[in-house]
């Protein structure tokens, strides 16, 4: 029997996320005047923002010392900032206030048949204004320490690579917070992978960079340093193009998958970025040179823009079908695709329907994929998996056998984790040498 994997998970909280940064760099650029992001950009919304980030960040710690009230400010800001967003903030907001272990615990519990889950750790703080400098070594080792060993098997990340922090890093400058630049992000994500039981990489090009040929989009990067006020960080394309090929070959040479955010959505370094570095098909100048042609690559959340589907103009949706028709081992996930409102749901069945005839590939390429905890925000989130079975097996578009590769057989193709594979090679090696008994999904694998 194939191991149900979730291949796209999180598990980070308010101290690992440039909350303040992110918030309001979300601001100002939408015009609709009824749209809330638009008018929070002005007095007192920056405020605003800035005292949720404080308190999430002050909650982190408050709980760990076990005091864990919000106070009815910061509650009924909580409260009307979901009400308008139609978005229960508040759950999410009790995982970005928790412990990094405690959220990884929640995730066990919360889906108890899931055999594998691969949280995708991240790496932000160079791209936004008011932001600390997380130490992301730190980071993989508490990672390490505190998730990924105590779980023997049932979690293994993909470690952060931001080609910015490793550009500082080579050009001995200061971190975000004016301290020297001690890691390079290669470096980390090289022993994350070779000694600490991290099995991939992920990237997020909406930051500000391109997969390569990021010489096209220095004047778009300039925009970002501007707007975030990091114009000491303003590289040039082909510095970060170097950077990018060391990491793809990397992955080639040692059968690491490389997952990265392709959706018109999440975080941006300016609203709308997605479009100027994220498109599916920028990925064709990576994987079109022949020695790259067996990246395993995962275009996160299958490029989808709801409320246009797989015809939209700004959906992503049918490039990546045809990119998957002409490279093996593109694969894409379903991360965070709202099948859980009943409305939503159908738009998928019809959109699949016929993608499966256009382009029948897509049976071995889907990944199974929660965005555990963003999804926290939507109603109904426990039932993800069942309702995209269901969206899957409406009318018999996918057999049961297909359901179980959708689940994860497709999984264990993406991550190299078939017998033969070097990441699984790599992987039963971290048990042996961990004296962890090796789990049910990979003895049976």
């Amino acid at each position: 029997m194939k191991p149900i994997i979730d291949v796209h998970a999180h598990i980070f909280n308010a101290m690992d996320i440039p909350l303040e940064g992110y918030l309001c760099s979300r601001r100002l650029e939408k015009k609709r005047l009824l749209d809330f992001e638009y008018l929070a950009g002005f007095f007192p919304g920056p405020h605003l923002f800035t005292y949720i980030a404080e308190r999430m960040r002050e909650r982190c710690i408050a709980r760990e010392l076990g005091l864990g009230r919000r106070g009815y400010i910061y509650g009924f800001l909580l409260w009307l900032f979901g009400f308008i967003k139609k978005e229960k903030l508040s759950d999410w907001e009790q995982s970005l206030s928790s412990d990094v272990k405690n959220i990884a615990d929640d995730l066990l519990n919360t889906w108890d048949d899931i055999d594998l889950y691969v949280p995708l750790v991240i790496d932000y703080e160079y791209w936004f204004k008011n932001t600390i400098d997380n130490n992301i070594k730190d980071q993989i080792d508490y990672i390490y320490d505190e998730v990924i060993l105590p779980h023997k098997g049932k979690i293994h990340p993909f470690a952060p690579f931001d080609p910015a922090r490793e550009l500082v890093f080579r050009k001995g400058m200061n971190n975000p917070d004016g301290q020297m630049e001690k890691n390079s992000s290669l470096q980390l994500l090289k022993k994350a992978i070779e000694k600490k039981g991290f099995i991939g990489v992920k990237l997020y090009n909406s930051l500000g960079y391109k997969p390569f040929n990021n010489q096209s989009v220095d004047k778009e990067r300039e925009r970002v340093a501007v707007r975030n006020e990091k114009m000491q960080y303003l590289f040039k394309g082909v510095e970060y193009d170097e950077v990018l090929l060391e990491l793809y070959d990397y992955c080639i040479e040692n059968g690491i998958p490389l997952t990265t955010h392709c959706g018109m959505y999440g975080i941006e370094s300016y609203p709308d970025a997605s479009f100027d570095f994220g498109k599916a098909v920028f990925w064709r100048d990576v994987l079109g040179q022949e020695k790259y042609k067996k990246l395993h690559l995962n275009l996160a959340h299958f490029g989808w823009n709801l409320k246009e589907g797989y015809h939209g103009e700004n959906s992503w949706v049918k490039d990546i079908c045809e990119m998957m028709n002409e490279f093996d081992y593109l694969f894409t996930d379903v991360a965070c695709h709202n099948v859980v409102a009943y409305r939503s749901r159908w738009k998928y069945i019809s959109d699949y329907k016929e993608i499966c005839h256009d382009y029948p590939v897509v049976k071995k390429r889907l990944l199974f994929g929660i965005d555990w905890h963003i999804i926290k925000r939507l109603r109904n989130y426990k039932n993800f998996k069942s309702k995209y079975v269901q969206v899957l097996k409406h009318h018999n578009l996918f057999t049961d056998d297909e359901i179980g590769d959708f689940l994860g057989g497709n999984a264990l193709n993406f991550l190299g984790l078939l017998p033969g594979g070097k990441n699984r090679a790599r992987l039963e090696k971290f048990y042996d040498d961990n004296n962890i008994d090796k789990p049910e999904w990979f003895r049976n694998t």
